[in-house]
């Protein structure tokens, strides 16, 4: 029953060449793929399994697997490869669908796999198939690994046999058993990115350049994964350079036209000047219009709902612009409120009012007078887009120093104080 028990595999999980499974033996579980049978008894394809063995003893990258071959009659029929709990990505969004979604797992992956390709690459080894079903990740933590390599064994014209399923993931040029490069792993790649957004949508800002990494011919590809990343990144900043012009010409059409709306005199009005990035001319070619790609429309009521949005997402404007959008704001805020404030006010200290000698009169004047103050702040403070705490305090400071000149102006100073 002990040697049963030894020997007993457990659930076992399909690769493209064999299947992932663990085996407990002295009661520790080791990891182990047994390869299919038409590759085992291969026995070229046994001096293939040796020869990658040897090569990556030699790659230091903690997202290479290491294994050793397990031979019996005559080739290798499995390997045994390092301790771990590991899935699939094909498991992974089954098992848990949400790790795939939680902060920054994509690009975490994604950065990874193109490190660990370009180190592959430049020892002359290509993966060749980024399937879903061969790509794995480690339970613990989500960090991803790859194990078996295509380019060791593409000379034995085994497509069928090694690839069998995962087609639509591999370079065309390698199921025609061609010469397998560089950009037959851009390729690849590609194709598991596409897969990772499957649920959420390709970024518009990747759509570009997944799509010049997936044609057919492959000198029209990107030449290695790391120009592929690369180019991902560049159109990523030029796409958040966009918003941000966007999102700074939005803001500045708002306050001017609160300026002109607000503002009967003729006066200069400083604009705030967009930023300025170059824009890749591959996102011109595809027609980029950050207005047409964020749907908005021309309405002032549009444009003031996508100041909120954009000033209200860090990622898409920076602190620096956003102070000077508030700046702005408080400026218009504080000439229109004083401009009220004094009209208000000089109906509670004029001379009729001071000469008074029914104090009575005067504090129920006072509160009047101080109800419109407080119903003028709230109105233009949201016309400005101020929160109330910023326009009170404002609002109050006004309010002092407009009523301070008023009595010295009327030489009643001390004689009534003003309730705030």
């Amino acid at each position: 029953m002990l040697d049963t028990r030894d020997a007993r595999k457990t659930n076992k999980v399909r690769l493209p060449y064999g299947y992932l499974y663990k085996r407990q033996i002295d009661g520790k579980y080791s990891n182990f793929v047994e390869f299919h049978d038409e590759l085992a008894d291969n026995i070229s394809f046994s001096r293939c399994v040796y020869d990658e063995c040897e090569a990556l003893s030699g790659v230091a990258d903690p997202h290479q697997l290491r294994f050793t071959p397990n031979a019996g009659g005559e080739g290798v029929y499995a390997i045994a490869i390092e301790s771990g709990n590991y899935l699939t990505f094909e498991q992974l969004l089954n098992e848990q669908p949400a790790m795939v979604a939680q902060g920054d797992f994509i690009s975490r992956t994604i950065e990874a796999l193109v490190r660990l390709t370009t180190t592959l690459n430049g020892m002359g080894i290509q993966h060749l198939c980024f399937a879903p079903s061969n790509v794995l990740v480690r339970k613990s933590d989500g960090s991803v690994r790859l194990l078996c390599h295509g380019s060791f064994y593409q000379r034995l014209y085994l497509n069928a046999e090694l690839y069998d399923g995962v087609e639509q993931f591999v370079a065309p040029e390698v199921l025609r058993n061609e010469m397998a490069t560089d950009s037959s792993d851009v390729y690849s790649l590609a194709r598991f990115i596409e897969y990772l957004y499957a649920s959420s949508g390709v970024p518009f800002e990747f759509k570009a350049v997944l799509k010049k990494a997936t044609v057919e011919v492959p000198d029209k590809r990107y030449a290695t994964v790391d120009a592929m990343y690369s180019a991902m990144k560049a159109h990523r900043n030029v796409f958040r350079s966009g918003l941000m012009a966007v999102a700074a010409c939005l803001v500045a059409l708002l306050v001017v036209g609160l300026f002109f709306e607000l503002t009967p005199n003729r006066e200069p009005v400083e604009f705030v000047k967009p930023v300025e990035e170059p824009i890749d001319d591959d996102l011109l070619d595809q027609g980029f219009d950050p207005l047409t790609e964020l749907g908005v429309a021309a309405d002032s009521a549009t444009i003031a709902a996508a100041v909120r949005d954009f000033t209200n997402d860090s990622n898409r404007i920076d602190e620096k612009k956003l102070r000077e959008f508030e700046a702005k704001s408080e400026q218009i805020f504080r000439k229109q409120y004083t401009r009220e404030a004094e009209r208000i006010l000089s109906k509670l200290y004029n001379a009729s009012q001071m000469n008074s000698s029914n104090e009575k009169n005067f504090q129920a004047a006072s509160e009047e007078v101080m109800q419109e103050l407080v119903s003028k702040q709230k109105e233009l403070a949201n016309r400005a887009s101020l929160n109330d705490e910023k326009s009170q305090r404002i609002a109050s400071q006004i309010i002092e120093q407009i009523t301070d000149r008023k009595k010295v102006e009327l030489g009643q100073k001390k004689k009534y104080g003003l309730q705030k």
